[in-house]
């Protein structure tokens, strides 16, 4: 009969991240948008190897566009900022650690930035279902997740599959159309009690 060997940890993560987004309407070149991902996390290890781990990270997401406009060089980016909620299967083996699982990311504020000819605006983005909407409230999507521990320091690359249409659905419904997020991550954490 084997030995449970149940721990739990609390730590905290903070990264970079490289948003873009997914679209495959015409006329349309979106960029990596780099931002940022932090927060608490959690981890149950069930045995030695594997484990389950969550968080409330709070994570930036977007794109941003450089184009040409009548001989007028036009900037714009859009970053989306997240309360996201993952849960992961953790296997970790001689320092080295992997992650899989579904995420789930809640609408909390953001803006969008448009420079055309040196003349800057920003404005806020708004989270909601409505064609006067930025984004849809709600995003959910997939990650994976690999690197090494050391002690209680882990260093990590991710990537996250966004599922959910980013489109408020009353846009989407409109346009149909849709567009997922897509996010490259390095992070560092720390695990307190490792």
């Amino acid at each position: 009969m084997g030995v449970i060997n149940a721990q739990l940890s609390f730590g905290i993560k903070a990264g970079l991240n490289l948003a873009n987004i997914n679209y495959d309407g015409e006329g349309f070149d979106p960029k990596i948008l780099p931002s940022f991902h932090a927060g608490p996390i959690i981890d149950f290890g069930i045995t030695e190897n594997i484990g389950i781990g969550s968080g409330l990270i709070v994570s930036g997401k977007g794109f941003k566009l450089e184009e040409e406009i009548l001989g007028e060089k036009f900037k714009s980016s859009s970053n989306p900022i997240y309360l996201q909620v993952p849960v992961t299967l953790n296997y970790s083996n001689g320092g080295f650690f992997a992650a899989v699982g579904p995420y789930v990311g809640f609408g909390l504020f953001g803006n969008a930035k448009n420079d055309l000819s040196g003349k800057d605006e920003t404005e806020a983005l708004e989270f909601g279902n409505t064609v006067e909407d930025d984004y849809s409230p709600l995003d959910f999507g997939a990650s994976v997740e690999a690197g090494f521990g050391f002690g209680a320091f882990r260093i990590t690359a991710s990537y996250g599959l966004g599922l959910a249409n980013i489109f408020p659905k009353d846009t989407a419904d409109f346009l149909d159309d849709k567009a997922t997020h897509n996010v490259i991550g390095v992070s560092a954490a720390y695990l307190f009690g490792k």
